[in-house]
């Protein structure tokens, strides 16, 4: 029997994503040629292979026994595939990361030299893309990156997107000055009630875990003033318009200037985690899963105060 490879690079696809419509988008095919494509290989293995549910394609035991090989012969045909061009066009390899806007400040600069120093042992092309954490995570899912460092991120990720954290960071409010807050070294976030608080755009995970917070505890500010990106609220805070959220590392140059001072909450639950979050490591490329493992040693330092040894953590739906 002649099995055609693309039948089980397709079967593999749908199963990791469950759903025909989606691996139809992922593999640049129509539905039917998906479902097509399905049905020639259950004529091939003479048994049905998945059934369709209300929430989503669920393989039978027939394949569930078939996925390993299956995605084992995808895995090494995108890996060939891509070999080969790379061979065939002697380009440099592009190795695409998403960084959030919040740890821009704290870890480009070591993402660029890291990419120097590893250029220096093989040709490589770092792209760096900025967006939020649930843009970033959206983007690797669909593959347009080859990972992303992200503020938190760790939480209800879609499968199979795997998430290892690398350190913490941690949520503070930014005041200029001359703000009556500027000489306290905390605050709660009660304080917040009828004050003007300056936030990033809505998807951001810090106004997300702020919003969370005031919603849940029935604290009202006078107004929430949407600045864009966190560099938008930095830029807010300085001119003395109000109390913004960010991230501690956000703001440590001007914190150790004097320009901007970083107050501790003191509510639990502002401190989150930075993670590397990415497709399994079976799925990935050779060269993919080399860059990444040297981009982890390159970024690993000690830990800051309590935080614990890198985790790895998968997507759930």
């Amino acid at each position: 029997m002649r099995l055609n490879p693309r039948y089980l690079t397709v079967f593999c696809v749908v199963a990791e994503l469950r759903s025909l419509s989606r691996a139809a988008e992922v593999l640049h095919l129509s539905q039917p040629a998906i479902s097509k494509t399905l049905k020639a290989l259950e004529d091939s293995f003479r048994q049905p292979l998945y059934e369709r549910t209300a929430k989503g394609i669920v393989l039978t035991e027939a394949g569930r026994a078939l996925l390993p090989y299956a995605c084992a012969v995808s895995r090494s045909l995108a890996q060939a595939t891509r070999f080969i061009e790379e061979q065939r066009t002697r380009r440099v390899p592009t190795f695409t990361v998403g960084l959030s806007w919040s740890l821009i400040p704290r870890f480009q600069a070591a993402l660029l030299r890291w990419a120097e120093a590893e250029g220096g042992r093989i040709p490589l092309d770092l792209h760096l893309v900025h967006g939020t954490t649930l843009e970033l995570i959206a983007q690797v899912y669909q593959r347009d990156l080859d990972g992303a460092l992200v503020l938190g991120g760790s939480e209800a990720l879609p499968e199979p997107l795997e998430a290892r954290r690398v350190t913490t960071d941690e949520a503070v409010l930014a005041v200029a000055p001359g703000h009556p807050w500027a000489g306290l070294g905390g605050v709660a976030l009660g304080q917040l009630e009828g004050a003007r608080v300056l936030v990033p755009q809505r998807n951001s995970r810090l106004r997300l875990r702020l919003e969370q917070f005031l919603e849940r505890h029935g604290i009202v500010p006078e107004c929430f003033v949407e600045c864009g990106s966190l560099f938008g609220v930095k830029a807010a805070v300085l001119d003395g318009l109000g109390v913004g959220i960010v991230c501690r590392s956000f703001i440590e140059p001007e914190v150790s200037s004097g320009t901007l001072k970083g107050l501790f909450i003191e509510n639990p639950g502002f401190a989150l985690g930075v993670h590397w979050v990415h497709h399994p490591e079976s799925t990935l490329g050779l060269t993919v899963r080399e860059l990444t493992a040297s981009l982890l040693d390159a970024l690993r330092f000690a830990p800051a105060s309590g935080d614990t040894a890198p985790q790895v953590s998968t997507g759930t739906r």
